[in-house]
């Protein structure tokens, strides 16, 4: 083992004055108290509790999560006395409230139960009157009522109103609209205010017994003295625990402007500051940390720390534009609008044209749906912008890392620009130390370049002709990204587009000496399949991901495509089974409609154990993109306006038939995995192995024994789960995780590899995305060779049969007969992947 102390590379940080030294410890001391102090005031934002100064509405308590736990351990004791409560006035108990046990007896116990919680538990919260609060809930249990009863008597109507309560507020005009939509089709339910008082207070006083956490309290206000609804001191302390427990697990993580603590145990590593929860890995399993302990997994604890060891520093050009393009109302380059879209103005004779205002409101809801499906993304950008600004004159970041439970590397900082981001997040970082382009830096820079135009399934050479043929509009975008053509928003990835722009033009002023910042990236051909088709010395799936050398990168997606149109072309009239009935239909999909794009998703998920009902799903998705797509554009949608859901149940079966012809090689080894995880949970064994880095995976899904309550709540379906995690291994989990997470660690275990390799070489700038390897553009040529060479060492074993070997020695010999035989390897040359240049390209 390599003895501790400064990792390669690192020797500045260890070199650099004392006092320097020092000052920069403080200041990342500081910078990781600032965290902590932002996700607490993020939090408590979002908290108005009375012991709090905050204020805000009385249903907020309710949707947070102490609040929803809260509830979760309520229901069923509240249930249980609603229950208890309505049998005894139906048998002649309890006469003086017999019109309190109808209102309360509307809907199943565990509905109403989660409802006078949901009203009570918000109300303590901002100390709401008992009396207000019992018109709450009374309210609250008849709205849901009335739901239910609309619902049967209009489902099409439920359904729109659902819909449109999930886009807007629940405001006093639209309460009144929906009370005259309950009127009209007869589910409005009328009840005097003394029941609905009754009924609130007496929903109240079961709440209270029954938990034993809330009580009625006599306090005194402005108008004398007036019963509240208040926490017992239990309760109190109990959630004052959770908040503050929350509040210290949300921190706004950020950059570090030191070098991370190294990975030494699974316990610590990363910022300087040890915050609760943190783990090397993200496992559930407690037993697994304590295990991990005493793992010997130097060359994991090595690739964590070589990653987190890049220095990074804001490239202040993207920042520049992108502020200028933000600030000016975002959109260029795929930012988000800064503002909402507008509108649609409405006709003139909206009042008494019906087609003219039902058509006016279903532009207006569209528009009402992108401005909210915008709003996360803006807020995130806002965010992103702010942390770029405030790191922007640092000379070197950091960013910390941790492992997931199959080994997959991710920087903890996500909230602003970060190596594993968007486009635009990745766009604003760019290497702290720069590497003289020299001789092979061209090259890859230009086919870096090209890469992110979209222009990567041709060979290198058509890549850098068409840098050359674009020569002036490159230029152009460098020395005028606002002013001049804007060739570079044009690009698959517009922002990491104009930073390489920015580069080449470097290149063009200075030649092979300019000293390139930027990270120079080489993506695998579908991953998975990659692996699979390595894994089993498969020659055709090699092939068709690259594996092989070849004169022109091959196309997997283009390729399954091709296939699934010469089917549709041949199957003019096509029979799907729709409700258990044959339908016929002409096949929409003739003529060229079986994209590459309609492909993709199928493919690239295939080795990941997508079904082929998921496929249909993304066939369906795509098509929506596409129609958007189109209409914007002003032409016809991509079927011309046949049914999107049947075709795109047609076509599932024939690209999963396609997929699994092409890869047959890993079709069987997935079906293996699924077989094997099967045996093991047929014993209730989790199954656990160990990459080919050393570093231990366990999968262990347990059943979970749930029960659903839906609830209707100001219009909107709110669902709570009350769930109850068992020791009982989930079979059906098991099956379907094995083979995508088994490949995930494979991927996981070549990029810990690599990262290694490289340092061992004196490359200690990485940029790195699971199956994307980037560097700088001079070293570029290098990352290439030894991508293939430890692709090749990674499956010179047969990581399949290891695999085995580790199941079987974790099973009863009773069950190790039924493990199915491994599938024959086939005669693929490893030796050949050396070769193989589109590998990652």
């Amino acid at each position: 083992m390599r003895a501790l102390g400064p990792a390669p590379g690192a020797l500045s940080f260890w070199r650099e004055p004392l006092n320097t030294l020092r000052d920069r410890i403080g200041r990342q001391l500081d910078l990781e108290a600032e965290a902590r102090a932002l996700g607490v005031e993020r939090y408590r934002r979002q908290r108005p509790l009375p012991w709090r100064t905050d204020t805000a509405g009385v249903e907020d308590e309710a949707d947070l999560p102490p609040g929803r736990q809260l509830l979760k351990l309520t229901i069923e004791p509240v249930a249980s006395a609603l229950h208890e409560f309505i049998q005894r006035v139906a048998h002649g108990g309890a006469g003086r409230r017999p019109a309190a046990a109808k209102i309360l007896g509307l809907g199943r116990p565990e509905e109403v139960a989660y409802l006078i919680g949901r009203v009570v538990v918000s109300s303590a919260a901002v100390q709401l009157s008992a009396q207000a609060t019992a018109f709450q809930v009374a309210d609250a249990i008849i709205d849901h009522a009335e739901m239910l009863r609309l619902k049967d008597a209009n489902k099409e109507g439920f359904k729109g109103l659902l819909k449109s309560q999930q886009r807007s507020g629940y405001s006093g005009k639209k309460r009144k609209a929906v009370r005259k939509i309950m009127e009209n089709e007869g589910a409005k339910l009328d009840f005097s205010l003394t029941d609905r008082l009754h009924a609130g207070m007496k929903a109240i006083e079961l709440f209270c017994d029954a938990t034993g956490l809330f009580v009625l309290d006599l306090q005194q206000n402005a108008r004398g003295e007036a019963y509240v609804v208040r926490p017992t001191e239990t309760a109190r302390v109990w959630l004052e625990r959770q908040h503050a427990r929350c509040e210290v697990l949300e921190p706004v993580h950020l950059p570090m402007v030191v070098r991370p603590r190294r990975w030494r145990s699974p316990f610590w590593g990363g910022y300087l500051t040890k915050r609760p929860g943190l783990r090397l890995a993200k496992q559930w399993n407690w037993r697994y940390h304590e295990e991990l302990r005493h793992v010997d997994m130097e060359p994991v604890y090595r690739a964590v720390n070589n990653v987190q060891n890049t220095a990074w520093r804001i490239n202040r050009r993207v920042l520049d534009v992108m502020t200028q393009v933000w600030d000016g109302g975002g959109s260029l380059g795929g930012l988000p609008r800064r503002d909402d879209l507008p509108l649609p103005p409405k006709p003139v004779d909206f009042e008494t044209n019906e087609t003219a205002a039902k058509e006016w409101k279903a532009e207006a809801a569209a528009v009402h749906q992108k401005n909210a499906q915008t709003l996360s993304r803006r807020l995130a950008m806002s965010q992103r912008l702010w942390i770029a600004a405030k790191f922007a004159d640092e000379e070197a970041i950091y960013f910390p890392h941790e492992l997931d439970f199959r080994g997959r590397i991710y920087p903890i900082p996500t909230g602003g620009p970060h190596p594993q981001g968007e486009d635009s997040a990745k766009a604003l970082l760019e290497f702290s130390e720069g590497v003289p382009l020299g001789e092979e830096g061209p090259m890859w820079l230009a086919i870096h370049l090209a890469n992110l135009f979209g222009v990567d399934k041709v060979s290198f050479a058509d890549r850098l002709a068409w840098v050359e043929q674009h020569m002036d509009l490159i230029l152009d975008s460098a020395r005028n990204p606002l002013d001049g053509e804007r060739f570079w928003a044009t690009a698959d990835s517009p922002y990491c587009a104009l930073a390489a722009c920015f580069e080449w033009d470097g290149y063009v002023r200075e030649g092979v000496d300019y000293v390139s910042h930027i990270p120079v990236a080489l993506d695998g051909s579908n991953s998975g399949l990659q692996h699979f088709s390595a894994m089993l010395r498969d020659p055709i799936g090699a092939e068709a991901v690259n594996l092989l050398p070849c004169g022109a990168p091959q196309d997997i997606y283009a390729r399954v495509a091709k296939r699934a149109q010469e089917i549709a072309d041949a199957t003019p009239i096509i029979e799907i089974e729709v409700g258990g009935e044959k339908v016929s239909f002409p096949n929409p999909w003739v003529g060229g409609k079986v994209t590459r794009k309609i492909a993709k998703r199928p493919c690239m998920t295939f080795c990941y154990s997508a079904t082929r009902f998921g496929m249909q799903g993304m066939i369906v998705q795509t098509l929506r993109e596409l129609d958007m797509e189109n209409a914007e554009a002003g032409k016809p949608p991509h079927l011309e306006g046949a049914d999107n859901y049947r075709a795109a149940i047609w076509l599932s079966h024939v690209l999963w038939q396609v997929i699994s012809e092409t890869v047959n090689a890993a079709s069987a080894a997935m079906e293996w995995l699924r077989t094997a995880a099967k045996v093991a949970a047929e014993y209730g064994l989790p199954i656990w192995w160990t990459t080919p880095m050393g570093f231990p995976v366990l999968q262990a899904y347990r059943s979970v024994n749930a029960k659903r309550v839906d609830v209707y709540c100001k219009g909107k379906r709110l669902t709570v789960t009350l769930s109850i995690d068992t020791e009982e291994i989930d079979k059906r989990g098991q099956a379907n995780g094995i083979a995508p997470n088994f490949v995930h660690s494979l991927d996981a275990a070549h990029l810990m590899a690599v990262v290694n390799r490289m340092a061992d070489l004196g490359v200690t700038h990485m940029a790195l995305i699971h199956d994307s390897f980037g560097t700088h553009a001079a070293n570029a040529g290098l990352l290439s060779r030894e991508l293939r060479r430890t692709f090749i060492e990674q499956y010179t074993p047969n990581v399949l049969a290891r695999f085995r070997d580790e199941l079987v020695a974790q099973l009863p010999d009773e069950l190790v007969v039924k493990l199915p035989p491994l599938p024959r390897l086939g005669p693929l040359d490893l030796g050949q992947l050396e070769f193989a240049e589109y590998m990652f390209a």
